[in-house]
């Protein structure tokens, strides 16, 4: 039987490291997680693309401009694709602009008046042209680029907004509050359930599994969205599954006659459930690897934040919440003789 207790001091620093090196990293390299369109806001636009334009020429356009943009197909009959851009591409945008001396830009923006006064010189050609320039919207830079870049014309082009932060602040708020209401919800249940220190385990063990996931993502500069929202929510209700199954069976071996020490019950029940949890695990990453390779690119930062969220979620049932018990009996046992 393989001595899993003995290696719970390695396990919860490894994990601390781990932790605590992936939030330096993101906020001092990368100077904090990525926008995104959700969270930041943003341009939108929907094109109808010629059929013979496939969406590598379209993300290669932006690639090659240092536009960092997100294509999305939306109806594969019709080459139908949503272009997602962040706010801070828009110097970059009207930089492109600015280059291309082929791009007419729309007379409509800028109603010329008719009477002028008599002291007012007359504008130029180019003095108009940089009047009109001025007036531009973001999104009208977008549109410009997309005709210009992409030869797209007019009637191509089916819309284009300027997206506000529709997440943001509130979906933040509302999130940490929902988070600490189902913690304390499921520290209740687990302690009435089982006992207290079986619900403290739990809880730091989602805690652990939410900031690896946070960490991961903010390292590999992976976008916040609302899918990635619910691959969260997900990971946390698969990893307290997880650790409650072997806390069950830590609970039925404890209740037998022949007592033995908290390790050894320990490491005979995570034997005992070891392969019911990598059979689990490994069933469920099959499933997400299939997301991958089916080619749903719009859902690939979904998939790959689950597969890290069920690899994470399997090693903390295992090296994180289980030791937790240990050292709650070790820290009560040291003030019970003090």
């Amino acid at each position: 039987m393989f001595n899993f207790s003995k290696y719970k001091y390695l396990s919860i620093g490894i994990s601390t490291l781990l932790i605590i090196g992936s939030f330096v990293y993101t906020f001092t390299y990368h100077k904090g997680y990525a926008h995104s369109l959700d969270f930041n806001g943003g341009l939108r636009s929907v094109i109808d693309a010629p059929k013979d334009m496939k969406r590598e020429e379209i993300e290669k356009f932006f690639k090659t401009n240092n536009i960092e943009a997100l294509i999305i197909l939306l109806d594969s009959e019709r080459t139908h694709y949503q272009i997602d851009i962040g706010l801070e591409e828009v110097e970059k945008i009207k930089k492109f602009n600015e280059a291309n001396k082929k791009v007419e830009l729309p007379k409509e923006e800028v109603k010329e008046e008719t009477v002028k006064k008599e002291e007012e010189p007359a504008k130029t050609e180019e003095d108009k042209q940089e009047e009109r320039k001025k007036k531009l919207s973001s999104i009208d830079e977008l549109i410009m680029m997309l005709k210009s870049g992409l030869g797209l014309k007019n009637e191509q082009i089916l819309s284009g907004d300027q997206v506000g932060a529709i997440v943001g602040g509130e979906l933040s708020s509302t999130g940490f509050i929902l988070l600490i209401s189902t913690m304390i919800i499921m520290t209740v249940y687990l302690g009435f359930r089982f006992q207290l220190k079986f619900a403290l385990g739990a809880i730091i063990a989602i805690l652990h599994d939410l900031l690896f996931t946070l960490g991961f993502i903010g390292v590999f500069q992976i976008k916040p969205s609302v899918p990635l929202i619910a691959a969260l929510l997900t990971i946390l209700g698969y990893s307290i599954n997880d650790t409650i199954v072997i806390f069950d069976r830590i609970r039925e071996n404890s209740a037998g006659k022949v007592k033995h020490a908290l390790s050894y019950t320990i490491n005979t029940s995570i034997t005992q459930t070891l392969t019911r949890t990598l059979n689990t695990s490994f069933t469920t990453l099959i499933s997400i690897v299939a997301i991958i390779v089916g080619g749903a690119v719009e859902l690939y930062d979904f998939a790959y934040v689950l597969i890290m969220g069920i690899i994470v979620g399997t090693y903390s049932s295992i090296f994180i919440a289980a030791p937790v018990i240990e050292f709650y009996d070790l820290i009560k046992a040291r003030f019970k003789k003090s």
